[in-house]
C-alpha cells in the first residue's frame, strides 16, 4: 500500500494541486458540497420509506432522489481521490481515514443491496426499516470521519 500511496502522490495532479492556491480548495469544496447532498438525499429517501412524508409516494421520492444520491456519491469519491492524492502516504496509515473508508464501504453495499432487493416496496419490512436506518447512520458517520481526519493526523 505504500507504494501505491506514493505513486498517487507522484502523479502531476496532486502536485498541481498542492502548489495551486485555488484548486485544492475548490477540489475540497465540491467534496463537502457533494457529501452535503449525498447525505440529504439518502436521508430523505430513507425517512420516506420510514414513513416520513407520506403525502408523496415512495416511489416518487425514490425516483426523484436516486440519481442525485449516485451523482453525489461519484463526485464525492472523485473529489475525495483527488485530495486523497495530495497526502496519500499520511492518509494510508490514518486510522480515522480508515475507519472511514470501511464505513463508505459498507453505506455503498448497504445502498446497492437496498437497491438490488429493491426493499423500498416493502416498507413495513423490518428488513427494509432497518436497512434505512442503517443507512442515515452510515452517511452520517461517513461525513463525521471526514471531519475527524484533519484533527487526528
Amino acid at each position: 500500500m505504500d507504494a501505491f500511496a506514493a505513486s498517487v502522490e507522484a502523479w502531476g495532479i496532486a502536485e498541481f494541486l498542492r502548489r495551486s492556491i485555488w484548486a485544492y480548495p475548490l477540489v475540497n469544496w465540491l467534496h463537502v458540497i457533494a457529501i452535503g447532498v449525498l447525505v440529504t438525499s439518502a436521508s430523505l429517501m430513507d425517512l420516506r420509506v420510514l414513513g416520513f412524508g407520506k403525502a408523496v409516494p415512495t416511489e416518487t421520492v425514490i425516483g426523484l432522489l436516486r440519481p442525485v444520491a449516485a451523482t453525489a456519491l461519484v463526485l464525492a469519491a472523485t473529489a475525495g481521490f483527488l485530495l486523497f492524492s495530495v497526502r496519500a502516504t499520511e492518509y494510508i496509515v490514518n486510522p480515522i481515514y480508515l475507519a472511514k473508508m470501511a464505513v463508505l464501504a459498507v453505506a455503498v453495499a448497504n445502498a446497492l443491496a437496498f437497491t438490488s432487493f429493491r426493499a423500498h416496496r416493502n416498507e413495513a419490512a423490518p428488513l427494509t426499516r432497518w436497512m434505512a436506518v442503517a443507512s442515515i447512520l452510515l452517511w452520517l458517520s461517513v461525513a463525521l470521519l471526514g471531519r475527524l481526519i484533519a484533527f487526528f493526523d
